[in-house]
């Protein structure tokens, strides 16, 4: 395998680890953009670019100083030194254009990596629309003369989506990570924003939605399963296939062309059962996210006189405190000594337990009862068919309802208002949401007003 750094050269990754890092990937982006401007005719004409970068410079505010430069009070200078710095660290490089003109150019992989940043920078929505049924139609339409060439791009398309729906997976994960492991004090309003509005545009997006309906998998796995098999178990089609890879792509040695045609064949069958193990996954993270940020919300809104409101409020006293003392709450001392009245158990002979016969007229009261019931009935109320038949409660004989028209009365009501939300893009769901362009306000929360609407009516 090649090294890396055969590629690239050693100290590209200074400018990134740089004190001026944030400085040096705004004009990375600048120099991208200018030298794909239709303006410059697409040239990277070197004083074309240093413009744009003066531009930048006479507008920041961050104090800016480059290692073995003279001086670098002006813009202008500025401009220069960073380019200076990118050449010397193999960014971009000059070309002669006549007329005394130069040009900058980024290298190949400058591109590569300036387009990863964008998108990360940029928080760009993973799209996934139209990608399975393209893998369908692909192979749908497969003709020998062009048989390479069909299966080179399904095996692309169904790499993309695999890509896609990993990097989906781990940006889940970061949320439940952030929000259950991260030991750092969190207010209502952080959660719930995380939760509502960043965590919605990555997850709950309608190109995701689209992969679980319309787009679906298990529509289309039988036929792209029967149409890769078919391929698959067709001699003449592998052998044909091998040929157009040994004139397409050099491949000299015919059993080095037949494993690269058999590989991509079989990537694509194993794909698609890879797929729908990952969606799987998918859908459990998201209910795990889910139910912690549900737990979370109770415990930042439980301000009742019960034993959890009170260790809520308790908690809450000692986190805000940078040094608490402990001893007065809980009277912990140094025990040196065991004796009767230690905290100490002593162990005991282990006695294999003996099943008692049940007593089926036994009375059960009713407190009992009740506790149960209720401890039964707390840990049923946050699932999606609950959720469901709450929507279908709350709408009556109404087509819509406002979010904010809905009455909150406690702790579980107003969880059941936010699961509300979430859960309208599942799969068996008989209602949807639609954003409204206004805050509205219940109680010291404002969110983004939603209409509530019964599936199938006409918006």
């Amino acid at each position: 395998m090649a090294n890396l750094f055969d590629k690239i050269p050693d100290t590209l990754f200074n400018v990134l680890s740089s004190p001026n890092r944030k400085i040096y990937v705004d004009c990375l982006f600048i120099i991208y953009d200018a030298t794909n401007s239709i303006e410059d005719s697409f040239q990277g004409e070197r004083n074309y670019v240093i413009g744009k970068l003066v531009d930048y410079f006479d507008e920041l505010k961050d104090p800016f100083e480059v290692d073995d430069e003279d001086e670098v009070s002006t813009p202008r200078q500025k401009s220069v030194a960073v380019l200076n710095v990118l050449k010397n660290n193999g960014w971009l490089g000059e070309e002669e254009l006549g007329d005394y003109k130069t040009s900058l150019n980024l290298f190949d992989y400058s591109i590569k990596i300036i387009d990863i940043l964008k998108r990360i920078q940029m928080d760009e929505q993973t799209e996934y629309t139209g990608e399975i049924y393209t893998v369908y139609s692909l192979l749908s339409s497969f003709d020998i003369q062009d048989g390479l060439t069909i299966i080179e791009q399904a095996y692309r398309k169904i790499d993309d989506v695999l890509r896609k729906l990993k990097t989906l997976k781990a940006n889940i994960y970061r949320y439940y990570y952030d929000l259950v492991k991260r030991q750092r004090q969190e207010k209502l309003q952080d959660v719930l924003e995380k939760l509502l509005v960043d965590y919605k545009t990555n997850f709950f997006d309608s190109a995701y939605y689209q992969l679980k309906t319309t787009d679906s998998l298990p529509r289309y796995k039988r036929a792209i399963l029967e149409k890769i098999g078919m391929i698959y178990q067709n001699d003449q089609y592998l052998d044909e296939m091998t040929n157009q890879a040994i004139e397409q792509r050099r491949k000299i040695d015919y059993n080095d062309a037949f494993n690269y045609v058999e590989e991509r064949i079989r990537y694509i069958k194993d794909s698609v059962d890879a797929i729908e193990f990952l969606i799987n996954a998918i859908d459990e993270k998201n209910e795990l996210y889910i139910n912690a940020a549900a737990s979370k919300i109770m415990f930042l809104t439980n301000t009742s006189d019960n034993l959890e409101g009170l260790l809520n409020r308790l908690f809450k006293i000692v986190l805000k405190e940078k040094e608490f003392d402990y001893t007065p709450l809980f009277n912990l001392v140094r025990a040196r000594n065991l004796d009767d009245n230690s905290l100490y158990k002593e162990r005991r002979q282990r006695i294999d337990p003996v099943a008692e016969e049940v007593n089926y007229e036994q009375e059960i009261p009713e407190d009992v009862k009740e506790r149960k019931l209720a401890s039964l009935m707390k840990a049923s109320i946050y699932t999606k068919s609950e959720i469901n038949q709450h929507v279908l409660y709350l709408l009556g004989d109404s087509d819509k309802i406002k979010a904010s028209e809905i009455q909150i009365e406690t702790n579980e009501d107003y969880v059941k208002l936010i699961l509300i939300f979430l859960f309208s893009k599942s799969v068996g769901m008989k209602y949807d949401v639609k954003l409204l362009n206004y805050d509205v306000r219940i109680g010291d929360i404002k969110f983004n007003e939603f209409e509530i609407f019964r599936k199938g009516l006409k918006r």
